[in-house]
């Protein structure tokens, strides 16, 4: 049965859910994480109300508070993700296959096994994964409608296009990139371009009720954000992210190797692509009709999002996922058409080695090991100060006397770093007057100091993306 190509899917299928299911909890959470904990461990009108004025639809939250009712530990908030993701490897396949036969198939489903933005998708406790997995099953609807127009197949089109941007606001590039391709590549039959037309119109609307109660989130788009301003280097850092995942940290242990091994991942990943453009002409006729489709969908999408970026901001791997998720099949389909095997397979194996060095490396801050470590420290009276940086993360892994004792300490807390969630009360502004207590500072590197007058530093104690320090009232101090 292995032999077949059924077989094979479902063996990569497997070996893909198994080596994500070990990885649930290796890695501690990051803030965003974080802040999907604390959401929806809350009643559900109060985690609505969350949602509504953070920055993204619901469909995320509410399918994950499902898995809250069992538990709020990593490995249980990440087991959605993990199953999303799954899914996304026969999906690529299909829309693979459609390209390059089987062969195209069976290499875009290791693709959609080991890619490393993929990967570390699916091991994250946000949205992200869910939007390309619903973008990829979109994709596949929508081809399948071309081909055989139905009315079942249109309506299933449409239903994951509407779950997809009911998941993240982003995926509306995708489906206006699909309008536009359709239109593009099918122009001369003006009934389906028109069917297209009107069934992407009624996707955008089906978003209205939701707008309307989320309001709040208009006045985002006008404030500041933490994506960096288009330039050279932040668009090449935004694209470079398909090839390799979300960027590093250069507190990351091993930082240096671990980018010398994304930048070979860049160099195989645009290797496999031109490979399918030179080897073109040897597609059959549907295949190259396939690829220019999600090509051209992919260029339009992506192109769309990076002009939008001259507004506000956009050209990060996070948001860009939902408008190039089909690219992935034609990075399978670029190595099932390369005519030396060992090229192919060595291009496979670096994006695997860059994958498994991502995920095994600790890229998020060890805040569990910190708390753990100053937890005896804490005494009635002292406060513990993180920057918004890791407030959340304090939140959710410290204990009751310490959760109840932390405050966000920073002149102003934007909302990107959840301030939705923030119970009433958490941010300082500056540190308190010396009084007897002490005061635990917690930070990630390179966060700012805090104007310390009037306290003394007693000790400093960091780990991986985190550190402590331990700050005491000066004898006859004041603070400043």
């Amino acid at each position: 049965m292995l032999r077949r190509y059924a077989g094979k899917i479902w063996l990569i299928t497997g070996a893909g859910l198994v080596a994500r299911l070990a990885l649930l909890a290796y890695q501690p959470l990051w803030r965003d994480e974080a802040f999907t904990a604390l959401a929806v461990q809350r009643p559900l009108g109060s985690m609505l109300d969350v949602v509504r004025n953070d920055s993204a639809p619901p469909l995320f939250y509410l399918v994950e508070r499902l898995f809250a009712v069992v538990s709020t530990n990593p490995a249980v908030l990440r087991l959605f993700p993990v199953l999303l993701g799954t899914a996304a490897i026969p999906l690529l396949a299909a829309l693979g296959r459609r390209i390059a036969a089987d062969a195209g198939g069976v290499w875009s489903a290791v693709i959609g096994a080991i890619a490393p933005a993929l990967f570390v998708a699916s091991l994250d406790a946000r949205m992200y994964i869910l939007a390309t997995t619903l973008v990829l099953a979109s994709t596949l609807c929508l081809l399948r409608a071309l081909e055989r127009p139905r009315a079942v197949r249109w309506a299933l089109y449409a239903l994951t296009s509407i779950l997809a941007v009911y998941t993240v606001y982003f995926a509306l590039f995708a489906v206006f990139a699909q309008v536009i391709t359709v239109a593009v590549l099918h122009r001369r039959r003006l009934r389906t371009v028109v069917i297209v037309g009107a069934l992407g119109l009624a996707i955008l609307v089906s978003l209205v009720p939701w707008i309307i109660a989320a309001r709040a989130q208009l006045s985002h788009s006008a404030g500041a954000f933490w994506v960096p301003s288009l330039s050279v280097t932040s668009l090449f850092g935004g694209l470079e992210q398909f090839f390799t995942g979300p960027p590093l940290n250069t507190w990351v242990t091993g930082f240096a190797p671990l980018r010398a091994l994304e930048l070979a991942g860049d160099v195989a990943g645009c290797l496999a692509l031109a490979g399918l453009v030179v080897k073109r002409k040897r597609l059959a006729a549907a295949g190259a009709s396939t690829a220019a489709f999600l090509g051209l969908a992919v260029v339009v999408g992506v192109g769309v999002m990076l002009l939008a970026s001259f507004y506000h901001p956009l050209e990060d791997g996070k948001y860009l996922s939902a408008a190039w998720a089909p690219a992935y099949a034609l990075l399978g389909a670029g190595l099932a058409t390369m005519p030396w095997r060992p090229v192919a397979a060595g291009a496979g194996a670096v994006t695997a080695a860059v994958a498994a060095a991502t995920v095994l490396a600790i890229t998020n801050p060890e805040t569990p090991k910190a708390l753990a470590a100053v937890g005896g420290q804490v005494s009635r009276g002292d406060l513990v100060a993180a920057y918004p940086s890791e407030y959340l993360l304090v939140r959710y892994y410290g204990d009751r006397e310490i959760v109840g004792d932390t405050r966000s300490l920073a002149v102003g807390v934007p909302w990107f770093w959840g301030t939705a969630v923030y119970p009433p009360g958490a941010v300082l502004h500056a540190l308190p007057r010396p009084g007897s207590g002490a005061v635990l500072y917690v930070y990630e590197p390179g966060d700012p100091i805090p104007n310390t007058t009037g306290y003394h530093i007693e000790s400093t104690r960091c780990w991986t993306g985190v550190c402590v320090t331990m700050l005491s009232p000066s004898a006859g101090g004041a603070a400043g």
